[in-house]
């Protein structure tokens, strides 16, 4: 390919890729730039790279059409089974979470395809997983994949792939997990259930969080994705998958992308000739405080007045909304302090103050809550739940609490219960789009195509009454605006099926 734009226009265009996406194109990648501009330019009715680089700079362009332009400059070559080390490393994972001294109670599996493409990986983990666990109806799998191209994403739910997809694919397995379809091989279904696809943009959106399911992981594969972004956008970017991984989870990136600068906090580990990284297991201090169990709560139609404990202390209606605890500045620091900590992922040391909280007050519904949000982040949804459903009978009326209760259910594949907590929820507040949202997703993945639709455009009917950039409630950050484009790139499933 000839040159089509200056040296001069390179540099400027690479120090504003960097500037507004995070992404690194230094002088020995202007090629790779070249190249995705080359593909960029016509998307965006533009006749020539040079008028499209100066188009980009000088215009107003959405944050939809900077994603989009980063997907495209970003396109790596993928392929099913990928990387055979990587695969050996993940292989020894699962052998040793099947067959350890905690696998016949521990069937939890999951792992999180970040930059996932057109699809080949989180099929291959799919693929792997069927080989590996001759029970694999009875663990309880999640396998997300994420990436900011939509188009990608449609690619990839449809799971049909031609040859070039294949090429170090044994036939065996070309045989036993797709169809053949007019010079195309489709992956069969069961294999297609196994995976859930979502948009979601690795530099600016939340996470970990329940919302998009990137909470608790045990395993984090993200390959030749890194390689992109720029030194500090690397550490942001593998700080949160640290918080994303339960204590022991793994994150496994491309070996070209191992820099000890770039994945502080995480442990090294070897296995088959391949480096990965490993998550410490957190040390929680002062277990000595024992947190409260059913015992401890009002039964079910009977009020606090009439408990022979002490009751919670009762929380300002402009207190409550905020989640502060009003029951003196001990307490008080002591919760502002385990939120704090619990909202940048270290889970450890929130629980321990929330722990040392139980011995200054009663039950409370604000500190179960938050309890129950940690535990889930932690992968222990049971432990989770009982927290949650004891906040709900010390305070029924607060919509967040059942939303925070379906996001668990969910997690632990309870949908019909987690969707009786989204209609409680949106029974005490009519404008909660979150919970319209969570049920649209329910619908989604049961196959009721429009009951998903109708929920779908409840969200958005409320999500447009916000400003874009308005946080939304129980969202852990998310905008309006965000939430309407998530929404949106989701829309064309319903047409599809």
């Amino acid at each position: 390919m000839g040159k089509r734009i200056t040296d001069d226009l390179l540099a400027e265009f690479s120090s504003f890729v960097e500037i507004r996406m995070g992404l690194s194109f230094p002088k020995e990648k202007w090629a790779d730039l070249e190249k995705g501009l080359h593909t960029a330019y016509a998307q965006f009715g533009c006749d020539n790279e040079e008028s499209f680089v100066r188009h980009v700079m000088s215009s107003s362009i959405s944050k939809r059409q900077i994603e989009m332009l980063a997907s495209v400059l970003t396109v790596g070559e993928t392929y099913f089974f990928r990387e055979k080390k990587a695969l050996d490393v993940f292989e020894h994972i699962v052998h040793s979470k099947a067959v350890g001294p905690r696998s016949s109670k521990d069937r939890n599996l999951r792992i999180w395809s970040a930059g996932c493409a057109s699809g080949e990986e989180p099929y291959t983990i799919a693929m792997m997983l069927k080989m590996l666990l001759p029970d694999l109806k009875e663990w309880n799998i999640s396998i997300l994949a994420t990436d900011i191209n939509p188009l990608f994403m449609e690619k990839a739910r449809k799971g049909t792939y031609t040859q070039w997809s294949f090429r170090e694919v044994p036939e065996p397995i070309i045989n036993r997990f797709f169809i053949k379809r007019a010079g195309e091989l489709e992956i069969l279904p069961e294999i297609k259930e196994m995976v859930t696809f979502s948009y979601l943009n690795l530099m600016e959106d939340g996470y970990p969080s329940l919302l998009n399911n990137t909470n608790a992981m045990d395993v984090i594969f993200c390959r030749n994705v890194l390689m992109y972004f720029a030194p500090e956008t690397i550490k942001q970017v593998t700080q949160r998958f640290h918080q994303c991984l339960t204590d022991g989870g793994r994150l496994i990136v491309s070996q070209t992308e191992i820099n000890d600068e770039y994945f502080q906090g995480f442990e090294k580990a070897s296995h088959a000739h391949a480096l990965i990284f490993r998550k410490a297991t957190a040390k929680v201090e002062n277990k000595q405080y024992r947190w409260p169990s059913a015992a401890d709560l009002p039964e079910a139609g009977k009020t606090q007045s009439e408990e022979t404990h002490k009751p919670p202390p009762a929380l300002a209606a402009e207190k409550r909304s905020k989640g502060e605890i009003c029951t003196g500045v001990e307490a008080a620091n002591l919760y502002e302090m385990a939120e704090k900590a619990c909202k940048q992922g270290e889970y450890g040391r929130a629980e321990e103050l929330l722990l040392r909280l139980r011995a200054e007050i009663s039950p409370h519904a604000e500190v179960l809550t938050l309890f129950a949000r940690i535990c889930a982040n932690l992968g222990r949804l049971d432990e989770g739940l009982h927290h949650i459903e004891q906040a709900i009978r010390v305070d029924t009326m607060n919509p967040g609490r059942h939303f925070l209760h379906a996001a668990i259910l969910q997690e632990l594949g309870q949908k019909q219960q987690a969707m009786t907590a989204l209609r409680k929820a949106v029974y005490l507040d009519a404008d909660f789009a979150l919970a319209y949202f969570s049920m649209g997703n329910i619908a989604l993945s049961s196959g009721k195509m429009r009951e998903a639709e109708r929920h779908f455009n409840s969200a958005l009917l409320l999500l447009r009454r916000h400003g874009h950039d308005d946080i939304l409630p129980e969202s852990e950050g998310m905008t309006a605006g965000r939430l309407i484009e998530l929404i949106e790139s989701m829309k064309w499933r319903k047409t599809e099926r």
